[in-house]
């Protein structure tokens, strides 16, 4: 309390650093509890859609053994070859609690033979279904992968902001509290002794007369 000078000027600054102080916790608060509403959220979603790529993701491996057991490697890879192209993703972005987030968006998702670059003729039913089994996989991590990312940004926002309404709580509120109940200890103390002065210099100034 050394640094402390206890005069009523700064009785009133360290009351209003308080209010202030406790507002903004309260906002943190609020903002904390958004973010993890939102983070719940996702968790079942997320864990669906991961159960959901596994599964297809071993089917994909099933056709594609397969497929290259029966067809061989170098029809597979001319295929692939042949319907390779590049992936058009549309990025945007989104804040929530002033956390930037972002959403991702194909408009492609699964193509028809056609749309491959290849022949439906030209290749057997085994690659065809390889490749749509391997662009639904595509298709799903797309998808997820926003809602990966965003969980773990609001997963860490989450913990900054909950130090932070720790420091002011647990740190910061106290020790501005302390000194106000030292300063207006100190002003009191005055107080008494200007008043104890008082009576006796009237005291003295009653004897006089």
């Amino acid at each position: 309390m050394e640094n402390v000078s206890p005069t009523r000027m700064n009785l009133l600054i360290r009351r209003r650093q308080i209010k202030i102080a406790e507002q903004g916790a309260n906002l943190m608060k609020s903002k904390r509890d958004a973010l993890l509403q939102e983070f719940l959220s996702l968790i079942k979603p997320l864990l669906q859609g991961r159960k959901t790529l596994d599964e297809t993701l071993k089917n994909a491996l099933l056709v594609l053994a397969t497929a290259l057991g029966a067809d061989g490697p170098e029809v597979i890879e001319s295929a692939a070859i042949a319907a390779r192209r590049d992936y058009p993703l549309e990025v945007e972005e989104k804040k929530l609690w002033g956390v930037r987030l972002p959403e991702i968006e194909s408009k492609e998702g699964v193509r028809t033979a056609v749309t491959r670059g290849y022949s439906p003729t030209s290749i057997t039913a085994r690659v065809g279904l390889t490749a749509d089994a391997f662009e639904k996989v595509l298709d799903l991590i797309v998808r997820m992968a926003p809602k990966e990312i965003e969980l773990k940004k609001i997963g860490n926002e989450i913990k900054k902001t909950t130090r932070r309404v720790n420091a002011l709580e647990q740190r910061l509120i106290p020790e501005l509290k302390h000194q106000v109940a030292f300063i207006r200890q100190i002003l009191e103390d005055r107080e008494r002794e200007d008043k104890f002065r008082l009576k006796r210099l009237r005291a003295r100034k009653e004897k006089r007369f």
